[in-house]
C-alpha cells in the first residue's frame, strides 16, 4: 500500500476493505499521478472517456494541480463528505486532469496548439490547453461533467466551493441528465 492508498475515511467507516468500482484497463500515468480518498480513476482524458462510454457512465473530470491549495482544501472537506465519495465511487467514471505536471510524453504525442500556438510536450501542458480550448477556463479546481457519447457538459462546470452540498447538487444534477438522455444515445 502507498501513502496514496491509505483511506482515513473509510477506515474510519469500517470500510478500509470496501471493493472499489472496476476500471476498464490500467490508468496512463498510475503511479506517477494519484486520486484522493481510494477513489479509482483515470489521469487522461481519452482513457477516462473510452471507459465510461463502456461502463455508461458520466465522466466527471477533475481539473487538478500538485501546486492547487485550493484543490487539495475541496480534496479534504467536500470529497470526504460520504455523500460526495460515494457518488464519485459509483456514479462516475472519475478522470483527474493535472494541468502542472510536467512529465514529458513521447515525441509521438507532442502537437501544436490552435489556441496559442505553442508545442505542448507535457501532461501537464496538455491538460491545460484542452481545457482551455474545450471550457474556456483556465482555474482550478475546476469539475465538469461530461456525457461519454456526446461529450456535451451535463451541468454548468463547478469551481472552488467548500459547501458540501452545493456539489452534491451539481453531481445530482449531472447524473439526472445523463440517466435523461435518448437511450438510443448510448
Amino acid at each position: 500500500m502507498s501513502t496514496h492508498d491509505f483511506n482515513l475515511v473509510a477506515i474510519l467507516k469500517g470500510e478500509e476493505k470496501a471493493e472499489l468500482p472496476a476500471l476498464c484497463e490500467v490508468p496512463k500515468f498510475e503511479g506517477l499521478l494519484h486520486l484522493p480518498h481510494g477513489l479509482t480513476g483515470y489521469f487522461e482524458y481519452e482513457q477516462a472517456l473510452a471507459c465510461a462510454r463502456a461502463q455508461n457512465k458520466p465522466l466527471f473530470i477533475d481539473f487538478t494541480g500538485h501546486g492547487c491549495v485550493n484543490c487539495r482544501e475541496m480534496e479534504a472537506t467536500v470529497w470526504s463528505d460520504p455523500a460526495v465519495l460515494r457518488r464519485l465511487q459509483e456514479e462516475f467514471v472519475v478522470v483527474a486532469l493535472y494541468v502542472d505536471e510536467k512529465s514529458q510524453l513521447p515525441e509521438s504525442e507532442w502537437y501544436i496548439s490552435a489556441y496559442d500556438n505553442k508545442l505542448k510536450s507535457s501532461i501537464g501542458k496538455q491538460n491545460l490547453d484542452f481545457m482551455i480550448q474545450r471550457l474556456n477556463a483556465n482555474a482550478q479546481p475546476y469539475y465538469t461533467l461530461v456525457d461519454p457519447v456526446t461529450e456535451a457538459l451535463l451541468a454548468p462546470p463547478k469551481a472552488y466551493d467548500l459547501e458540501v452540498q452545493n456539489f452534491v447538487e451539481f453531481l445530482d444534477e449531472g447524473l439526472a441528465r445523463f440517466r435523461q438522455a435518448p437511450v438510443a444515445q448510448k
